[in-house]
């Protein structure tokens, strides 16, 4: 959805506060120059003017995504500079923010940063070098009511990997003393209801059906610090030294987020907050200032007053999600004599007269569907054909049933049309058959005895991770065994 598209769809308020926020947080150099001049923080304006934005700028951005805001591209290419990372007041070292916030780190993944090298850098320095055997991940001796944050970062970033198994389990494992709201340090950025509801937003993107039993739990909990909080607000609100009162925009804003994703834009506390929410927003579109409106109008659009798709785009999006999740969907196949089921050999027979752009096998033995192979090679001379089976006078000895007379005739004739693209492996068990962007995985060779007149299984899918883990270990058995039979070769000459 473009821009404007985008914006219009949203409510008055997230409309008025993105106007106001772009022009807040808009590069004006002329600006800066001004203030450089009044002998205002010179050393940050220098900076500034430098790297035109700062990575503490990203929550702001988070926001501008939603409605993919123009503004966005000149903060992504200002990433792309080192002075974008470091600190403001000190040159020589990444940015103290990241150190101390380490949930920026989540804003800045979710515009698509998680590739840049800074960030990968920062990562490493600031999240996972300090982890330690039992996961927990407390930065610099910040308090332990700040892991969630951490382990937000991770999974968003990397979600299947060691270090985000062992954050989600030291989170699960002290749950006690996540869900106590009396263990967060008073002076710590961030209060109980805070790193809670980050810690329930981890959970849901991680898999939310796997912990759905903790996050309703720990979602009730933040419930009753919402009935503990003042004014249809969480946490309690600040005194100023001028008299006027600060309300906790960022606590509510992420409590409401949580509540939001697992009980619905309807559930009770949700309403009254979003209500007291748009209570308080001024006449120019703000809270007040650029971090409370950032909070505010993530807030609202949680709720359901960001941007919105049609009623056809909407059935459109599903039937298109409904379809992937059935294209993608694996399928046990069989080989049962007793039931005369062929469902390995229809399946091969039917991804090999499909095949476009690739034929990958690996089998011991081959001698079905070889002639249909070299049809295919000849029809479509660009179509990547490699094999990999046994050497030909072991899978001659190996072979069992009336087949085996086919074994030095397929063999022979697939190595003279594929000539480099057919190589032996004699410690080859797999049987593995991918063509295209969809893999067979069975426990039979293709031979004729395999499958009709033994019993065997398999899985077929067009997941894409598979495809591509099916692919590596394609592509380590092919060096491997290239590299072996060019060493052989070698010493033969």
């Amino acid at each position: 959805m473009d821009y404007e598209t985008a914006l219009k769809t949203c409510s008055a308020e997230v409309q008025a506060a993105i106007k106001w926020l772009e022009e807040q947080v808009r590069f004006d150099r002329r600006k800066l120059e001004n203030w450089s001049k009044e002998e205002r923080d010179r050393e940050y304006i220098s900076q500034r003017l430098k790297a035109k934005y700062f990575c503490s700028d990203a929550i702001e951005f988070y926001l501008l995504s939603k409605v993919n805001s123009p503004l966005l591209k000149e903060f992504l290419d200002a990433a792309k500079k080192e002075e974008f990372w470091l600190d403001e007041h000190d040159p020589d070292a990444f940015a103290m923010c990241l150190f101390e916030d380490p949930y920026l780190l989540w804003y800045l993944s979710k515009v698509g940063l998680n590739t840049n090298e800074f960030f990968k850098e920062v990562l490493e320095i600031f999240i996972k070098k300090p982890q330690t055997l039992e996961g927990k991940i407390s930065p610099g001796g910040l308090s332990d009511i700040s892991h969630p944050l951490s382990l937000s970062v991770l999974v968003s970033v990397e979600p299947s990997s060691e270090a985000t198994d062992l954050a989600v389990r030291c989170f699960l494992d002290n749950l006690d003393k996540f869900k106590n709201r009396y263990s967060c340090d008073l002076d710590y950025e961030y209060s109980h209801s805070e790193t809670l509801a980050i810690g329930v937003l981890a959970l849901c993107e991680l898999d939310y059906l796997k912990y759905k039993e903790t996050i309703e739990d720990l979602c009730k909990i933040l419930k009753s610090d919402f009935e503990q909080g003042v004014e249809s607000y969480w946490g309690e609100i600040d005194q100023c030294s001028d008299g006027t009162t600060y309300l906790p925009l960022k606590e509510t804003s992420l409590a409401i987020e949580a509540l939001a994703r697992v009980f619905g834009p309807n559930d009770d506390c949700v309403i009254k907050a979003i209500e007291s929410i748009k209570r308080n927003q001024k006449e120019d579109g703000s809270w007040g200032n650029i971090y409370d409106t950032a909070y505010a109008c993530l807030a609202l659009i949680s709720a359901g007053d960001g941007p919105k798709v049609s009623l056809d785009e909407n059935e459109w999006n599903e039937l298109r999600t409904k379809q992937k999740l059935e294209l993608t969907k694996p399928m046990f196949i069989q080989t049962s004599p007793n039931l005369g089921a062929t469902e390995i050999k229809e399946k091969i027979s039917e991804m090999l007269n499909n095949a476009n752009e690739r034929i990958w096998i690996c089998s011991r033995f081959i001698t079905e569907f070889w002639t249909d192979i070299m049809n295919l090679k000849r029809e479509k001379p660009k179509l990547d054909v490699k094999i990999i089976t046994l050497p030909k006078a072991e899978a001659h000895n190996k072979y069992k049933g009336t087949g085996r007379k086919f074994v030095q005739p397929a063999f022979d004739a697939l190595q003279r049309l594929l000539g480099n693209d057919f190589i032996t492996e004699p410690l080859l068990h797999a049987r593995l058959y991918i063509v295209d962007n969809e893999v067979l995985v069975s426990s039979a060779d293709i031979s004729s005895e395999q499958l009709e007149k033994e019993f065997n299984a398999g899985i077929w899918t067009r997941d894409e991770e598979t495809v591509e883990a099916a692919l590596k270990f394609f592509e380590n058995i092919w060096k491997e065994s290239k590299d072996e039979t060019q060493s052989t070769e070698v010493k033969r000459s």
